[in-house]
């Protein structure tokens, strides 16, 4: 189609129509009075920061850690490393913190050979094989009469050999054996030949060489324990690392349950204070759900280990102890769910009470407070819609964790009021 030229000069005309009413409509909503731009330019009221009176009981509280112990305790010593082995190593550990030792179990592996563990009270002191009469071989008989129905005789006997190799063939290992050679002497009596007619066997007189084996039992093998069952409590040896003889490999605990803990100055001050009235309750940990029984305050000189390492005292100076408190916690372990499901070494969160409000209390942040001229303590209330100022006197009778529970002196205060907490004013807005 062919533009003419009047339909160009119809098309400019209609845009420039168009601009300037775009540029009349923004003018316009630009226009302000005088007062909406008074109004515009005015800074902003103060504000405030309120929260509301809350009503509920508080409650003081000190939190402490405990540690889960048992009340006996054994530590199993290294054992000397096996004949014709240098330096003894842990070859196997097979047992974890909070493992159950029974009669047979087997400690720990060293260089390959067992560390067994039976009950009694007296230490082996010696190796035995058959044969061997004593005490300790009674102490042996009786150990292994619990699971064999071994009989006690005295005299390491061929039926103690037999239960012993049943006591390591359980455990997975061949018991020890000592070779040695006997020689018998033959009937001479009988013996009709002469010194001619002897051969080069002849001149043995007669007697025979044979090798007896006898079964042993090495010291380094067997733990007696005084108290099965027990339960491990602590593991020093590590895989595949030396054993070293002047340590312990591991200690074992038995008896009754008990929490140790140590304490700051302010629990133990606290504690001290209100002895057998203190209220205490279990917080995170296994014994969440049973009821805390006494405690015993226990003050003991301990090592200083806090600058270990930097002690340069003479030689031959004792290192500097401090008195540190402690306090051992009782607790009925029978009313523990999954009490055979517990291993020493467990912490346990233990809350003393100090104090508690009313159930109804009022409570208030402790931001909310402030002191007046008078040394009075003040919290500024907010009432209606128009926000009217008042202010009221309190005493505060209780304070935990940056709330208080207050009780008004001068002045009204109930549930939800609104308590300022803070100014936001317009020179830091």
């Amino acid at each position: 189609m062919r533009l003419t030229k009047s339909h160009v000069v119809s098309g400019v005309l209609a845009l420039a129509l168009l601009g300037a009413t775009g540029t009349a409509w923004y003018f316009a909503a630009q226009a302000r009075t005088p007062a909406q731009r008074a109004e515009e330019t005015e800074e902003p009221e103060d504000s405030v920061i309120t929260v509301r009176v809350d009503q509920d009981q508080l409650i003081d509280t000190l939190e402490f850690d405990a540690v889960l112990d048992r009340t006996g305790d054994f530590s199993v010593p290294a054992p000397s490393a096996p004949e014709g082995i240098e330096t003894a190593l842990a070859s196997k550990i097979p047992l974890e913190v909070g493992d159950e030792v029974k009669a047979g179990t087997v400690l720990l592996e060293v260089s390959g050979r067992p560390m067994i563990a039976l009950e009694g009270d007296v230490p082996a002191y010696r190796d035995l094989e058959e044969g061997d009469t004593g005490p300790d071989v009674e102490q042996l008989q009786l150990a292994l009469q619990q699971i064999y129905g071994t009989p006690k005789t005295g005299t390491f006997d061929a039926r103690t050999a037999t239960d012993l190799k049943k006591l390591y063939d359980s455990a997975g290992y061949d018991p020890a054996v000592n070779t040695t050679e006997e020689t018998t002497e033959e009937d001479t009596e009988t013996d009709t030949g002469t010194e001619e007619d002897t051969g080069e066997e002849g001149n043995t007189g007669g007697a025979q060489t044979s090798t007896v084996e006898r079964t042993a039992l090495p010291a380094s093998e067997i733990v007696f324990l005084p108290d099965l069952p027990m339960q491990v409590s602590k593991i020093n040896a590590q895989q595949s690392a030396p054993v070293a003889a002047e340590e312990a490999v591991m200690v074992l605990a038995s008896g009754d349950w008990k929490l140790e803990a140590e304490l700051d100055e302010e629990v133990a001050s606290e504690l001290s204070k209100l002895g057998e009235d203190a209220e205490l309750e279990y917080g995170d940990g296994p014994l969440e759900e049973t009821e805390v029984g006494g405690f015993e305050l226990d003050v003991r000189e301990v090592e200083d280990t806090e600058g270990e390492g930097d002690y340069s005292g003479e030689e031959g100076e004792e290192a500097a102890t401090v008195e540190k408190t402690f306090a051992v916690f009782e607790f009925d372990a029978d009313k523990v769910e999954g009490i055979d499901d517990l291993a020493p070494g467990e912490e346990q969160e233990v809350t003393l009470v100090q104090a508690r409000s009313a159930e109804d209390a009022l409570i208030v942040p402790l931001s909310a407070l402030w002191t007046d001229s008078e040394d009075r303590t003040m919290l500024t209330v907010l009432d209606g819609d128009d926000e009217t100022e008042r202010q009221v006197e309190v005493d505060v009778t209780l304070r935990h964790e940056g709330r208080g529970v207050v009780v008004p002196v001068d002045g009204e205060l109930a549930k939800g009021d609104e308590v300022v907490i803070a100014w936001r004013d317009r020179g830091n807005g």
